[in-house]
């Protein structure tokens, strides 16, 4: 199989135990199975998590729906190209699951981080906040000057300021694969990943 990667959903978080009596903290992560749907240039399309009949007229647009039926598949709730190789050799309609990983791999996540809803730039940006000595009163969380030295009036786009925080994506790399169950489709990597729990992250593998 060709295909690199797998989508999959956040279980939580956990510990386990190593044989020499370590503990080493894992995320559980819930991967396929997927459907691979169609090919395109170096990529394929995949399916994951049918989705149910009677929302499916609801959720999906015309183009979505097309998809499907050319395809000949069931409407899938989430779907994205992910990337493969050995196109010739992938055959739509193909199942992929947690079975093309293997104890001791390094793998890539990628998901979208908690939303935080608004927040003040020395917490969003970790800003170490203004003296508080010599009168100071309400200016120690303030973000400071906002201009530049030539035009006051002009504030540089990408200046860490208040704003959303969180809800964006992130990629962890270098994660080591340290258990797998393929009964329940599950895989185990050390350490944390972005998202909450049932976030929707792709699990790459990594070269």
């Amino acid at each position: 199989m060709g295909v690199k990667a797998i989508l999959g959903t956040k279980v939580g978080m956990t510990q386990i135990f190593t044989d020499d009596g370590n503990v080493v903290p894992v995320t559980v992560i819930s991967v396929g199975p997927c459907t691979i749907i169609r090919k395109s240039n170096n990529s394929v399309q995949v399916g994951y998590r049918e989705m149910p009949s009677d929302r499916a007229e609801k959720l999906m647009n015309k183009p979505m729906r097309m998809t499907f039926e050319k395809a000949g598949t069931k409407p899938f709730r989430f779907v994205r190209s992910l990337p493969a190789d050995e196109l010739e050799a992938i055959e739509p309609l193909t199942e992929i699951n947690v079975s093309m990983f293997k104890e001791g791999d390094s793998v890539t996540v990628t998901g979208t981080s908690k939303g935080k809803g608004f927040a003040g730039a020395m917490k969003r940006h970790n800003f170490n906040g203004a003296n508080t000595t010599h009168g100071q009163s309400d200016r120690a969380r303030a973000t400071g000057s906002m201009g530049t030295a030539t035009d006051m009036a002009r504030t540089i786009k990408g200046k860490k300021l208040p704003g959303h925080m969180g809800n964006v994506r992130r990629t962890i790399k270098g994660l080591k694969v340290v258990k797998i169950d393929e009964k329940k489709n599950l895989l185990l990597v050390r350490g944390s990943i972005p998202g909450a729990t049932n976030g929707l992250v792709i699990v790459r593998q990594q070269a």
